[in-house]
Parts: structure tokens; C-alpha cells; sequence
């Protein structure tokens, strides 16, 4: 899994990312809807619940107005959405395309890559409404400015991921039911539903903090709700965990991941 050979499949790819999207809410009422409200009922059960119930104070916008949990919990949510929808997508991806691989050849990234985009393309629209609801509230900066790198560098930290587990699951198929834990736990741990800064145990806070997850959403909460540039070390942590994680990908492809066919 390099850059040329992702290029070259890049009409296959665009292909796997279109069915996906068109399979996703096939057969139901409202569409493409659902991808807006099944968000939604997430965060407004996460803000009855942990908001309102727990009194959870929120962080101040970057304007220096007070701050809103709805709002602040809703940049956190879309962006642990994008990644744990890419895992789970993109291991169903791969392990749906078994009969299809086996009477034609094409390289096991194509159908990942193409799920990953297909959930980018749905939580774009979770992002534009971030951005229209901070708008709203007038929480604007030049910080935003810098939000397409961070999508650059979380998408393809994302799809290093998936690509890492979806190749994984073909080998040991307990491996989706091992995720689906492991990323309840990872939720918790990434702090989403509370601040880094209340969590006064120095080692647990540092445990929350080299989480990769950690990371990507307090950058995002930075950029476009505390309207700061984010903090140099998180970024070079963000940037390193992504070139580990596409590495580490690229690796498992070369290595277990061309030919697959037999292991379907």
C-alpha cells in the first residue's frame, strides 16, 4: 500500500467508497438523513446525561464567551465518530468483498480506502454543521484555517487503522468482536466526554494524553472551538502516530495483505 499503487487503483477505490455510500442507508425512509440524526441523538443523550445530570462545566469559547457542552461535546463526538465508523466500516468492507476476491484480483486496501472515504464524505457533513452551529455563536478565528490539515493527517491516521484491523479480522475473525470492546474502552479513555485538564492524577494523565485519539480531538476542539492553534507537541504527536500508523499498515499489507483470497 503506497502512494503510486493507490493512484493507480484510485477509479477501484472511488468505486468501493460509492457502494458503500449507497448501501449504507439503502431501503430506508429518510436517507441520507439519518447520517445528520443518529449524531444528533448521540449527543443529546450524552448531553442529558453527562451534561445536565453530572453538571459538567463547559470550556469557555475561544472568543472568551461562555462556553456551551452541547456545542463543546458535539466537536469531540464528530470526530470519534469519523474514526471508530472507519474501523468498524472498513472491517465489514474487506470481509464483504470475500466471493468478489476470489474469482478477480485486486489489491485488499481498495475496499478499506473506499469505506474510509465513504465515511469521510458522511462526517464532512458532521463537520459543516459544527462549523455552522460555531458560527451561530459567532466562534470564528483564523484557526480555522489550519482544519484541513488536521483532516489530512486524522483521515490518513484513520485509515492506517482500518486497514491494520481489517486485514487482522481476515485472520482471526474474534478480532471485530476484540475492537468492538477495545473501542468502548479507547472512547472513555480519550477525553471526549470531560477535559483533559480535570483529570489531576499525573499518571493517569498522562495515560489519557499518549492516547493517539487524545490527540486528534483536543486538536480539533482547539482549532475550531478554543480558536487555538493547538499545542506544537500535539500536533508532532499527531503527525507521529500517523506515520506510524500508515506505516505499520503498508508493512501488514506487503506482508499479509496482497493475497488474501485463500484466507476468505
Amino acid at each position: 500500500m503506497t502512494a503510486p499503487g493507490v493512484l493507480q487503483y484510485r477509479s477501484l477505490v472511488w468505486n468501493f467508497a460509492q457502494r458503500d455510500m449507497k448501501s449504507r442507508f439503502t431501503g430506508t425512509a429518510i436517507g441520507w438523513a439519518w447520517s445528520l440524526l443518529l449524531p444528533l441523538a448521540t449527543l443529546g443523550i450524552y448531553t442529558l446525561v453527562v451534561g445536565h445530570l453530572f453538571k459538567i462545566t463547559p470550556a469557555a469559547f475561544g472568543d472568551g464567551s461562555k462556553g456551551n457542552f452541547a456545542v463543546w461535546l458535539f466537536v469531540g463526538l464528530t470526530a470519534w465518530g469519523f474514526f471508530s465508523n472507519s474501523v468498524n466500516i472498513s472491517m465489514s468492507a474487506l470481509l464483504g468483498t470475500g466471493t468478489l476476491l476470489q474469482k478477480i484480483y485486486f489489491p485488499s486496501f481498495a475496499p478499506v480506502l473506499g469505506a474510509v472515504i465513504g465515511v469521510a464524505i458522511q462526517s464532512a457533513i458532521e463537520v459543516g454543521l459544527v462549523l455552522v452551529v460555531l458560527l451561530v455563536f459567532t466562534n470564528v478565528g483564523f484557526t480555522w484555517l489550519l482544519l484541513p490539515v488536521w483532516i489530512v493527517i486524522f483521515v490518513a491516521f484513520s485509515a492506517g487503522a482500518a486497514m491494520l484491523f481489517a486485514i487482522g479480522n481476515i485472520y482471526f475473525r474474534d478480532l471485530a468482536h476484540i475492537i468492538a470492546v477495545f473501542l468502548q474502552l479507547l472512547f472513555y479513555a480519550t477525553p471526549i466526554l470531560y477535559q483533559d485538564s480535570l483529570i489531576h492524577d499525573r499518571v493517569l494523565h498522562n495515560v489519557i494524553m499518549s492516547n493517539p485519539l487524545t490527540e486528534f480531538v483536543v486538536l480539533f476542539r482547539d482549532l475550531v472551538y478554543g480558536l487555538t492553534p493547538g499545542r506544537v507537541n500535539i500536533w508532532a504527536g499527531a503527525l507521529a502516530w500517523t506515520v506510524f500508523a500508515v506505516s505499520l499498515a503498508t508493512f501488514v499489507f506487503h506482508r499479509y495483505g496482497r493475497d488474501l483470497a485463500e484466507q476468505m
